[in-house]
C-alpha cells in the first residue's frame, strides 16, 4: 500500500461520525485530527519542495548534457554522439527518463497536497454535520 492509499484510508477513518449518542465527543474530535492532517500537509509541501529544488539541478545538469557542455568525465561515463539544436534541446531534456520521474514525483505530491487539502476543508465542516445531526436528534425529540 502506498503513502497515498494509507492516507485515504486514514482520512475514511478520521471523518466518519461513529458516535452518534455522544455528538459533543465527535467535535471535540475534529480539536485533534486537523492538527494531524496540517502536519501532513507541511511534510508533504516540504516534500514537494525538496524535489522541486533536485528538479532544477537535475535539469541543468541535463541541459548541459544535451547541450554538449558537460565535462568530459560525464561523456566518457554515459556517451552522447548528438548534437542537439538550442530549438530541439528542451525536447531531449523533458523526455530524459530521470526528469520524467522527479516531474512524477511532484506531481504526485500536488496531489496528495490537493487531497489533504480537501480533507481539512471537510474537518471544518464535519462541525457544520455535527451540529444538524444534534438539532436533528432535538427535533425527533420535540425539543425544536
Amino acid at each position: 500500500m502506498d503513502k497515498f492509499d494509507e492516507l485515504k484510508s486514514e482520512a475514511r477513518e478520521d471523518l466518519a461520525i461513529v458516535r452518534l449518542e455522544n455528538l459533543d465527543q465527535e467535535s471535540y474530535k475534529n480539536q485533534n485530527i486537523k492538527p494531524k492532517w496540517l502536519e501532513y500537509k507541511s511534510r508533504f509541501e516540504l516534500l514537494k519542495t525538496q524535489t522541486h529544488i533536485k528538479y532544477t539541478k537535475l535539469y541543468r545538469e541535463k541541459w548541459e548534457y544535451y547541450g554538449g557542455k558537460s565535462d568530459a568525465k560525464v561523456y566518457a561515463a554515459k556517451p552522447f554522439d548528438i548534437k542537439v539544436l538550442k530549438n530541439d534541446l528542451q525536447m531531449y531534456i523533458n523526455a530524459d527518463d530521470d526528469i520524467i520521474e522527479l516531474q512524477a514525483k511532484i506531481a504526485y505530491y500536488e496531489v496528495i497536497i490537493k487531497y489533504i487539502d480537501g480533507i481539512i476543508n471537510s474537518i471544518d465542516k464535519r462541525g457544520w454535520d455535527i451540529r444538524n445531526a444534534q438539532d436533528w436528534k432535538k427535533f425527533e425529540a420535540g425539543m425544536l
